[in-house]
C-alpha cells in the first residue's frame, strides 16, 4: 500500500508509542469520528507531552512540529469533543502553560487502552500475516 503524501514515515519515537503486535509488524490504531475528526497515535502523543511538559510549545518541538500545528490539532480535538481536552493557561513572571484537563487525561488514557485490547486481540492474526507474507518474500 502507498505511503500517503505528506504523511512523516514511523521514527523510533513514533513506533515505541504504538501497539507492537510482532517482529515485523505494527498496529496504528486511529479512531475516526466522522465530522468531528479523528483520533490516532499522533494526537495522543501530542497530548501525553503536553502532560508531561506542562506546554503545547516543547510537546510540538519534540514531534518535530511548530506550535500553531499542535495547537491546530489540539484546538481540533477540544472541538470534537465540546469541552477542553488541553487548557492553556495565561503566564505570570514564568510565563504561560497547558495542562490535560480531567477529560483530555481520561480520552489519552481511553485510547491507549484500547489500543493495547486491540494488539492483544489481534496478536495471532497479525502474527500469521507476517509469516504468509515472510513466505511469499522468500
Amino acid at each position: 500500500m502507498a505511503r500517503r503524501q505528506g504523511r512523516r514515515p514511523a521514527t523510533p519515537r513514533r513506533e515505541a508509542r504504538t501497539a507492537r503486535v510482532g517482529q515485523s509488524a505494527v498496529l496504528y490504531l486511529r479512531i475516526d469520528f466522522g465530522e468531528q475528526g479523528a483520533l490516532g497515535p499522533g494526537k495522543a502523543r501530542l497530548m501525553e507531552l503536553i502532560g508531561e511538559t506542562g506546554s503545547i510549545s516543547a510537546a510540538g518541538r519534540a514531534m518535530g512540529m511548530s506550535y500553531r500545528r499542535a495547537w491546530l490539532l489540539i484546538d481540533s480535538l477540544n472541538a470534537a469533543f465540546g469541552a477542553p481536552l488541553v487548557a492553556k493557561q495565561t503566564g505570570g513572571s514564568g510565563g504561560g502553560g497547558a495542562v490535560l484537563t480531567r477529560l483530555g487525561r481520561d480520552v489519552v488514557a481511553r485510547y491507549r487502552r484500547i489500543e493495547r485490547r486491540a494488539a492483544t486481540a489481534s496478536r495471532k492474526d497479525i502474527a500469521a500475516l507476517v509469516a504468509a507474507l515472510a513466505a511469499t518474500a522468500g
